[in-house]
């Protein structure tokens, strides 16, 4: 069967890897830097919907029935309904049920909303089940099937929602709600271009709400992880969501100061570290920027292990290289990833061993 992932604008390739080790997926196509990907899963849907729910990496996984090229005038509605109406969506609605349409519509230029192509697609599904003899109802809350379509600029795709309509990143341990949040799939996504391992210890020395920590505690089983921000109230939140994802025990928490980590660890003394400092358009004034990331490239020189990396996410990856190169560290890749309403980029750093 094919699916339809979306996953987090720039980190296709990692989500990709995590499919074909937990859901045994081929890829079909990878619209990069889109969030999209297509691929060939093996297995019946039962178990290709519970290993696409537990993969980290991942927001949603659709069940992809139709993809075909639509202008951006109106006259795709028309097309639209037809490709629906002929696809066999109404098999996976079971008779006497309800659905909803979730719909998207992503670039500019079109001269119908995500609202017009719910609407059509929705006829559709209406009609094809009417045809076939079937009796189902749309139910926009809590429905028993979702029906996602999409238009990515000229590229109209539908299937059945598998995951959900709660999105695979939204984490159910985020009890503490910290204002620069990373999303988890952002940060799951960071240790493994980490190449964290288990047994390495892990740090995240601007913790904030402690995600990072979190998902190194779910990903890693015998690793020492170090959760670290010098703000006592975003400890307390970390501890907060740790509790919830039921990792508290696998984390030790810190306050302290990330420039001064010489106070705080052991040189010499981490494999891997992750983390989202804040970034100019957060701190307001550039000169304080500087000086927290001149001390942070300090303290990574001084914590990490020869051979050690760090992963760091930033909108002032020009600065944050130089200084850190100034230290010693060497920018082993470069990447940009969508960062809520921000292109960031995902600066990969390794200490010489």
């Amino acid at each position: 069967m094919r699916l339809l992932l979306k996953v987090n604008p720039g980190l296709e390739d990692v989500a990709l890897e995590e499919c074909a080790w937990e859901a045994r997926c081929n890829p079909i196509e990878v619209r990069s830097g889109r969030g999209r990907i297509i691929v060939e899963a093996e297995g019946d849907l039962e178990w290709v919907y519970s290993r696409a729910s537990s993969m980290r990496s991942l927001h949603a996984a659709i069940l992809l029935l139709a993809s075909a090229r639509v202008p951006k005038t109106r006259d795709a509605l028309e097309e639209i309904y037809r490709i629906a109406l002929s696809s066999r969506v109404t098999s996976y609605i079971p008779d006497g049920s309800n659905f909803a349409v979730e719909s998207v519509r992503i670039g500019e230029g079109h001269e119908y909303t995500s609202m017009d192509l719910s609407r059509m697609v929705g006829q559709a599904v209406v009609d094809a089940a009417r045809s076939s003899g079937k009796s189902i109802g749309v139910r926009l809350n809590s429905p028993t099937v979702v029906v996602y379509s999409e238009v990515d600029e000229d590229l109209f795709s539908m299937g059945i929602l598998l995951t959900g309509e709660r999105s695979l990143h939204r984490r159910g341990y985020r009890v503490y709600d910290h204002p620069a949040a990373l999303k988890p799939s952002i940060a799951y996504s960071m240790l493994r271009l980490a190449r964290a391992r288990d047994g390495d210890t892990v740090m995240d020395p601007m913790c904030g709400g402690g995600t990072v920590a979190i998902e190194a505690a779910m990903l890693l089983e015998n690793s020492r992880i170090l959760c670290i921000d010098k703000n006592p109230y975003y400890i307390k939140g970390a501890i907060e969501n740790a509790l919830a994802a039921r990792v508290y025990n696998r984390i030790r928490f810190m306050t302290g100061d990330s420039t001064r980590l010489e106070e705080l660890v052991d040189p010499d003394s981490v494999n891997v570290v992750v983390s989202n400092p804040p970034y100019g358009i957060r701190m307001g004034d550039p000169r304080m920027v500087r000086r927290v990331y001149k001390g942070l490239a300090r303290g990574l020189a001084y914590a990490l292990t020869p051979g050690g990396r760090a992963a760091i996410i930033t909108t002032e990856s020009g600065y944050m290289e130089k200084v850190t190169r100034s230290e010693g560290l060497r920018l082993a890749h470069a990447r940009k990833v969508r960062h809520g309403d921000l292109w960031a980029s995902i600066l990969l750093l390794e200490k010489p061993g």
